[in-house]
């Protein structure tokens, strides 16, 4: 058995996973602040009721309900932030429960009202400002709920379940295109090339032994992927800085530029373009490794590691 290839692999993949959590840190603040969940969310709901070419301020009406604007919050507590990277999308929610939306749906259709009456309910949505298509079904659910309102809140805490559903996997696909392009970033940012990494981990048996050892201990002392890569609906409070210089620390050093590196003349521009584009490559091939997540190179390593 050829343990250097498979060292030289858990060491690529101790690489991969270290730039994958700090992609999901980055990801998540750039989520938090710009409150891309939030709008997620809402796009959702305006498609589940309302037609944006005919009704574009409909879904602005519904966000007014108190109880949505109870579930919003601040992007952080200094008021300068949250006006630079909110704007309009200031106090979105990023998550609502069933039962609230269905209790927002009930007090938008209403006027503000409660109202426990199926015929009512019927009434009032034939009267708002829905889609005609979202009126189609409402209808369907009214009838299929025989006259039992229980029943069709039932039917519409699973209709909202299903969109929402539907919406995570539009949002978690976003988030991975993201993450290509903050992948390619970070790459370029910390020289993690992959063709270099590899050369690298072959040629220097000192270093592959630290990162093979440097792999076991952060598996014995994470048995699980950290909290910080994992997706959490609340404000993430990261020092990007010192996030940095743990990963070019974890990784002894194999990461950064060296300071005599820094030039464009060492990328061989005008004597040697193969040089540069085999350095893109390596750039891109980091860039789709950092996109897989996290939980896959962690996943991965470990089933190395054994």
């Amino acid at each position: 058995m050829n343990f250097k290839l498979i060292e030289v692999a858990i060491g690529l993949i101790f690489v991969y996973l270290l730039l994958s959590i700090f992609a999901m840190v980055l990801m998540e603040m750039i989520s938090t602040f710009l409150r891309l969940r939030g709008v997620q969310l809402k796009r959702t709901i305006e498609k589940m009721l309302f037609n944006k070419d005919e009704n574009p301020q409909q879904i602005n009406t519904f966000y007014l309900q108190p109880l949505v604007l109870f579930l919003g919050d601040e992007v952080s507590g200094f008021n300068f932030l949250n006006k630079i990277f909110s704007g309009k999308h200031s106090k979105l929610p990023s998550y609502m429960r069933n039962e609230d939306f269905y209790t927002t749906f009930l007090t938008f259709i209403n006027h503000g009202e409660f109202t426990d009456s199926l015929s009512v309910i019927q009434e009032k949505v034939g009267k708002a400002a829905l889609s005609k298509d979202t009126k189609t079904h409402l209808n369907f659910l009214i009838e299929k709920s025989k006259d039992d309102v229980e029943k069709f809140k039932t039917e519409m805490c699973h209709w909202f379940e299903e969109c929402m559903q539907r919406a995570n996997t539009w949002y978690s696909r976003k988030v991975q295109y993201t993450l290509i392009f903050l992948g390619f970033c970070i790459a370029v940012g910390v020289n993690g090339d992959t063709l270099r990494i590899i050369d690298k981990l072959n040629n220097d048996e000192k270093l592959r032994t630290e990162m093979v050892q440097s792999a076991e201990n952060y598996i014995k002392n994470n048995p699980e992927v950290p909290a910080e890569a994992k997706a959490k609906n609340d404000s993430i409070k990261i020092n990007i800085a010192k996030e940095y210089d743990n990963l070019l620390v974890d990784s002894h050093n194999l990461l950064g530029y060296e300071s005599n590196n820094l030039t464009l003349k060492n990328f061989n521009m005008k004597n040697d373009i193969s040089s540069l584009m085999l350095k893109i490559f390596g750039f891109l091939l980091t860039a789709l490794a950092v996109s897989l997540g996290s939980n896959f190179w962690f996943d991965m390593l470990k089933k190395m590691l054994n």
